[in-house]
């Protein structure tokens, strides 16, 4: 008993210190006491005495194989929490009838369509500073498929299966070069991904009664009890998880046996895909008479501007990866216009925080600034 007593009071000095020290980390990252998505989300069920529910993205379930259907977006008609700015705020949504982040939920004719992950999305930025909103500010209405974590293969399956819900003039696809090319490493060992793109007239016809039903059930078991881990998230609020010193710890065994390792960005299978789909859009918009365009969003302004040699790497790299494509779409006729380029002329690392955000001291998204510029830049690109 009083060895037991002994080991017990260490351990209880032992995690005091190492308390201290995360209170210590999250003053430092002003994250102390930070309030958690979970925890906004049960706030705002209980103010408006209905379910809240959770963003989604159809990467998260790729490698299940006991489902038989694969939803590509989220609840429908459903207020969503899509994430916390970079002022710990929640962004919220309503969904459109069909899951992905629209005002319009019956309107069905557009000057665009445009389709993508995160960015199109508007990660993380209220309704009035989306790539939608902004394109009303210059007289386009426009509606958005995008949906966070989506890779060329499962926008272009978002694609296939809504395009003829809508009537539209333009589509604008949005390419990520940062991970697009990775998501698509990963995508392309999906079977129903692979029937969008090997059959033109595969659906899986989620906008079906039946299948809305099958889709809600796939979402809910997905999520489970996740919305509702009271304890889980009173431990992540007040820091009693010691969740901060324990990504630093992951951080640095990370940089001591850290490899770079970018298979992806050189498997010649990966680039088939990707061109075989831009190829399908092109198609499509000869066949159907719409006007297609591409636009590259910026890489991350630590490779956009690179100074450690790993970023210089990736820059070199990511950016022979950028003038490949461009060569494939002068060729094949496809309008395009480079964020990238815009940014090297009229930026540089010392004022690239107008156009992106930082979140945990990372660079995130655009900011609003950035989301109105890119737009403003395209419509100036094609004369619109």
């Amino acid at each position: 008993m009083k060895y037991f007593r002994i080991v017990f009071i260490n351990l209880i000095i032992l995690y005091v210190l190492l308390y201290s020290f995360e209170l210590f980390l999250n003053i430092s990252s002003n994250k102390l006491f930070s309030k958690t998505r979970l925890h906004y989300l049960n706030l705002e069920q209980k103010k408006i005495n209905s379910k809240v529910y959770l963003n989604f993205g159809a990467y998260k379930l790729l490698d299940d194989r006991n489902i038989n259907l694969l939803p590509l977006s989220g609840y429908e008609r459903s207020k969503t929490l899509l994430c916390l700015n970079e002022k710990n705020q929640p962004i919220y949504y309503y969904s459109d009838k069909h899951g992905f982040r629209n005002l319009y939920n019956e309107k069905k004719n557009f000057d665009f369509l445009i389709i993508g992950d995160s960015y199109v999305q508007g990660m993380c930025v209220d309704e009035e500073n989306n790539f939608i909103s902004n394109l009303e500010k210059f007289n386009f209405s426009g509606l958005s498929i995008g949906i966070g974590g989506n890779g060329p293969l499962l926008e272009y399956a978002t694609f296939q299966e809504y395009q003829r819900e809508y009537e539209y003039k333009n589509v604008i696809l949005f390419l990520t070069p940062d991970n697009d090319f990775y998501d698509l490493f990963n995508e392309k060992k999906n079977k129903v991904l692979n029937y969008y793109l090997e059959d033109k007239n595969f659906k899986q016809h989620l906008s079906n009664k039946e299948k809305k039903i099958t889709k809600k059930k796939i979402l809910d078991d997905y999520f489970g009890n996740k919305t509702s881990r009271i304890f889980n998230d009173f431990f992540s609020v007040y820091h009693f998880n010691l969740k901060q010193l324990g990504n630093l710890i992951e951080k640095i065994f990370k940089t001591k046996t850290k490899k770079i390792n970018y298979e992806y960005l050189f498997d010649e299978d990966v680039d088939q895909y990707f061109y075989k789909i831009i190829q399908k859009f092109s198609e499509k918009s000869q066949n159907d008479n719409f006007n297609f365009y591409i636009v590259f969003n910026s890489v991350d302004p630590n490779i956009l501007f690179p100074k450690t040699n790993e970023e210089k790497i990736l820059n070199k790299i990511l950016f022979n990866k950028i003038k490949n494509v461009k060569f494939f779409l002068i060729e094949n006729k496809i309008k395009y216009f480079d964020f990238n380029e815009y940014l090297k002329k009229n930026y540089n690392m010392k004022n690239i925080e107008n156009i992106f955000k930082k979140i945990d001291g990372r660079w995130d998204h655009y900011t609003n600034e950035g989301n109105l510029i890119i737009i403003k830049e395209f419509i100036k690109k094609f004369n619109l």
